[in-house]
């Protein structure tokens, strides 16, 4: 044993090449990093340089692709729509979620009114699963993952504000929480195809504002926009038609306010009478409609109201709770280095 512990203390990694074969594992190419411009992310935010990408990519776009947005003084109603949901609880074979939805108007440039719907709770089991119009693979997806859960709780609930608003408003604009696209998670009769084809019949307009884009080509695209004093859009159709699949209206990268954020806005309708009569009628707060703003801050679940719903359910449906630990917390510990 004595011997065995001697040859273990002279143990040199080096010897064994596990250094030398990490980093050859995937081509470093750090001598490509010489003169390039850099942002240090933090964490997972999603982070972009204050005067954008100055790139090939970017100067591609000429400057008479630009289009100035001009506010249109024509009263209508902004309704946007936001949700957020959380997991409350697990069981041996399901889990509990629940769901806040927020909704607020603006009518001729200021706030007219709000909504909060929920806070709502959904049990997804394999037994109830199986009685829905889910395919059978995505079920079992969303029973072992509570993320892709989430995602599918919070766009049915979306969908089906966002149809009946469709439905009963008449020349309205709808804004939407993220791109016009269609999703796997859609009731089929109250999808994104649904919704257009209401506000079509309705003249209502439909706008999908990004806060953010995971596709580096726009980022890069919209770079000429920081040097643009007024609210204006570039085209950017051919990039994500060629990238994502199902999306409906004409594709943005828009600032609406100077010295702003660039956003990917997603437009059903005319381009320029959808942006020109939101920034008529809705607040515009560092080149955010103040409406989605409003909608985000009040589907937020706060920490009184996830303390009521577990007290909620632990008086009403007759349960047990079973005491719990971090597993992670656990086997990590909690050691500060």
């Amino acid at each position: 044993m004595t011997a065995q512990l001697n040859s273990m203390a002279q143990i040199d990694l080096q010897d064994f090449g596990i250094a030398d074969s990490v980093s050859r594992c995937i081509s470093p190419k750090l001598d490509e990093l010489k003169g390039k411009k850099i942002i240090f992310s933090s964490e997972d935010k999603s982070l972009i340089p204050v005067d954008g990408w100055q790139s090939k990519i970017g100067s591609s776009y000429c400057a008479t692709t630009i289009t100035t947005i001009s506010p249109i003084k024509e009263n209508a109603i902004v309704a946007a729509i936001d949700s957020s949901s959380i997991r409350v609880a697990e069981t041996e074979d399901g889990a509990l979620y629940a769901i806040k939805c927020g909704i607020a108007m603006a009518y001729g440039g200021t706030a007219l009114m709000h909504f909060k719907i929920g806070p709502m709770m959904y049990y997804l089991s394999e037994d109830n699963l199986a009685d829905s119009e889910l395919d059978s693979r995505l079920a079992r997806l969303v029973l072992s993952d509570s993320d892709v859960a989430r995602r599918l709780i919070r766009v049915r609930a979306e969908r089906a504000i966002q149809y009946e608003l469709s439905a009963h408003l008449r020349n309205s604009i709808i804004l939407v929480d993220g791109s016009l696209k269609a999703s796997i998670f859609e009731d089929r009769k109250k999808s994104m195809s649904k919704i257009v084809e209401n506000s079509v019949l309705n003249r209502n307009l439909i706008a999908g504002v990004s806060k953010n884009t995971k596709l580096k080509a726009l980022e890069r695209a919209a770079a000429m926009l920081t040097k643009v004093s007024n609210p204006a859009y570039v085209d950017v159709d051919l990039i994500i038609k060629s990238l994502v699949r199902n999306t409906f209206g004409s594709n943005l990268v828009a600032r609406l306010e100077k010295n702003s954020a660039v956003l990917r806005v997603d437009v059903v309708g005319d381009r320029d009478r959808t942006l020109g009569k939101l920034l008529g009628n809705d607040p515009v707060s560092f080149g955010y409609p103040e409406t989605l703003r409003l909608a985000h801050h009040i589907s937020t679940f706060t920490g009184t109201e996830l303390t009521c719903l577990k007290s909620h359910v632990l008086n009403n449906y007759g349960v047990t709770e079973l005491a719990a630990d971090d597993i992670r917390r656990t086997l990590l510990g909690s050691i500060i280095v």
